[in-house]
């Protein structure tokens, strides 16, 4: 049975209205991209570390997403800062470390900080490019510094533009991206993605709007099914975040996204693999 016929057979199991106006960008269901977000967010696996996004590439995601920030200058070898993945602005949430990640220098928290959740360091973004192009994976980026300085923004680009990353960003971070940008214009050789983010509490950004960013909108699963249906009939690539149960994951299914982020991808694909297999 085709793809596009089992997750409409899924989604009235579940009660949930198909959207039968697709476009033929996407013509099957249940064959999203799938992001792994921050690698994995489980009870056994700390997000942002090397096994969580091992964890989702056992796991087949398609592409690794991460947040990306600024360690404090000073005495390390790179005395802009250390690109480190991590979402939040400070270490307290995740780690037995406290205050802002910038206040600290990245020796000082390969040596002191572990996460809450199996003891693991946290990773240099170049780490994680590392690992990812070497297991063939794509990346989504987000910039959580803004503003960023002109030399930070030439780190960041020579840090990304051998890999296959698309950069994205919510409308009050968009000046780092287009610092990133610009440097990507003047580069014949190398070329990267863009997208805008939003989880539209302060509306839903228009075609256009998304369009002067990039070719894709990440955007959160409470998107009206119309808003979704007009962004995909504009061509443009629609991203929905963030799946952490099977009801977010029957939600994503049916707005028809390009991709899906998702919390456990293990999870995702068993619900996924699932309901295509019981049509």
């Amino acid at each position: 049975m085709r793809p596009r016929l089992c997750a409409l057979v899924a989604l009235l199991t579940l009660g949930i209205a198909p959207i039968f106006t697709a476009t033929a960008a996407y013509a099957d269901s249940m064959e999203e991209i799938t992001v792994a977000h921050r690698g994995a967010t489980t009870s056994q696996l700390a997000e942002g570390t090397l096994p969580a996004y091992q964890y989702a590439v056992k796991n087949r995601a398609d592409m690794l997403d991460a947040d990306v920030r600024w360690t404090k200058d000073g005495s390390d070898p790179d005395n802009l800062g250390t690109m480190v993945v991590l979402h939040d602005a400070t270490l307290d949430r995740t780690t037995n470390c406290t205050g802002g990640v910038s206040s600290w220098l990245w020796s000082a928290i390969r040596d002191k900080c572990r996460t809450d959740i199996d003891d693991q360091k946290l990773m240099r973004l170049v780490d994680l490019l590392k690992y990812g192009n070497s297991v063939g994976k794509s990346f989504a980026l987000e910039i959580k510094t803004s503003p960023i300085t002109d030399a930070q923004a030439k780190q960041f680009w020579n840090a990304i533009k051998n890999s296959r990353v698309q950069l994205a960003a919510m409308s009050g971070r968009l000046v780092a991206l287009n610092k990133i940008k610009k440097l990507d214009a003047a580069d014949a050789n190398h070329k990267i993605s863009y997208a805008l983010a939003t989880p539209g509490t302060g509306g839903w950004p228009s075609v256009s709007t998304i369009k002067g960013t990039g070719s894709a909108v990440y955007a959160q699963l409470t998107i009206p099914a119309d808003v979704a249906r007009s962004y995909r009939q504009a061509n443009i690539k629609v991203f929905l975040f963030t799946s952490r149960n099977e009801s977010d994951d029957a939600k994503m299914i049916a707005l028809q996204p390009y991709a899906v982020v998702v919390n456990d991808v293990a999870r995702f694909q068993h619900w996924r693999d699932t309901t295509k297999g019981s049509a």
